[in-house]
């Protein structure tokens, strides 16, 4: 691993763990046992380096993680349930990288909002392609396509939000059965 990526993994676990504003500079290069002339060799600023782990490690693992159901040779909307039913892929203590951040730093800093807004869009643009496969498979009958994308990323985001505040993953299965259901509803017959 080179010296900026492991700088961009300490400074997303520990920002995932603890918040950005109650990590410090000094707190992630102990961690990663960097001293600030490495850190600011790759990165001006906590700022720019904040917007690169967003980059590489959020944008990242949502294009992996939901980007993947694309990939299916079978039903894409078995698929996406499998990715939402595999529980080990999922903090409910720390809850979703993406919905963390965005909770505590959208509304203090325009680039941070304007960086994890992308990553929201391509997240419901990942969804957006997998139901219009999905659609075009004859998998289920729905209008708009783009407002369901919009619809199950909030509800999955909702989910884990949900579980995080009870530190218990019972809470994200229970949504999700409630999606499914949702989409037994709209499956084509």
């Amino acid at each position: 691993m080179s010296s900026k990526d492991k700088l961009l993994k300490v400074t997303f676990d520990e920002i995932y763990e603890n918040g950005y504003y109650a990590t410090s500079v000094d707190k992630i290069l102990k961690k990663a046992k960097m001293n600030k002339g490495s850190m600011y060799h790759f990165f001006k600023s906590k700022k720019e380096l904040m917007l690169a782990v967003i980059d590489a490690h959020i944008f990242d693992y949502i294009d992996k993680k939901y980007g993947a159901i694309l990939n299916t040779q079978g039903n894409y909307i078995d698929a996406m349930f499998e990715v939402l039913n595999n529980k080990e892929s999922f903090n409910f203590t720390f809850g979703c990288r993406l919905n963390t951040l965005v909770q505590e730093l959208s509304h203090q800093d325009k680039d941070f909002k304007v960086a994890l807004e992308k990553v929201y869009t391509h997240f419901e643009g990942i969804l957006e392609k997998v139901f219009l496969k999905a659609k075009a498979n004859n998998e289920i009958e729905y209008e708009d396509i783009k407002g369901l994308a919009v619809f199950v990323v909030a509800t999955i985001e909702g989910a884990l939000s949900t579980a995080k505040k009870s530190q218990d993953g019972m809470h994200f299965e229970t949504c999700m059965k409630q999606l499914k259901l949702f989409f037994e509803s709209i499956r084509k017959k």
